[in-house]
Parts: C-alpha cells; structure tokens; sequence
C-alpha cells in the first residue's frame, strides 16, 4: 500500500507519533490508529486479547501476531505492532496476563 506522507491522515499520524515519542508516551490507540487497522480490525484484535485475557489462557506475542494477520493480512510487520501494543498496555496497566512470551 503506498502511502503518500502529504495525507491528512498521514500528517496526524506523524505528528501523533512525535508527541507521543517525545512525551515518552504508550498508547494503545495510538498503536491501532498507526496500524491503519479499521474500526473493525481494531476491535477483532482488541476482543482476542481480552478473550486471552479474561480467560486467563497464555498468549505469546507470536501467536497474537499470527492472529493479527489472520485480522489483518497487509499490516506491514505483526510482530512489531504486537510488541508496541505489549508496550502500551503495559503502560496503560490493562491485559497483564497476556502478551508476555
């Protein structure tokens, strides 16, 4: 998918990221919004982590990264996006039983 970096969308993003990079800041939804995951993506991903979650059953990063490409086939690198989703939810103090492999 090419990107042009003069996209409305493209610019929040960035200068999104740059706040938060300079803030030292962890966002879950800044993580889904810099994925480009869609509304729905984003809550498939966000309802099988807290399945895992609730469930209290393992999840390594891998596998979450295998669900994400099932979710979402053309995300750039899933295992990068569940690394940075790990970070956030760490920071934000939600799943802690998860995402920890």
């Amino acid at each position: 998918m090419a990107v042009n970096i003069f996209d409305h969308e493209e610019l929040m993003i960035t200068v999104l990221n740059q706040l938060a990079d300079r803030a030292h800041l962890e966002s879950v939804a800044l993580g889904l919004l810099t994925a480009r995951l869609s509304a729905a993506e984003g809550q498939a991903v966000m309802d099988f982590i807290a399945e895992k979650q609730v469930k209290q059953q393992p999840l390594s990063q891998q596998a979450c990264a295998d669900q994400v490409l099932k979710i979402k086939p053309d995300i750039e690198n899933a295992l990068v996006f569940v690394q940075r989703l790990k970070r956030a939810a760490t920071a934000e103090e939600c799943f802690p039983d998860v995402l920890n492999a």
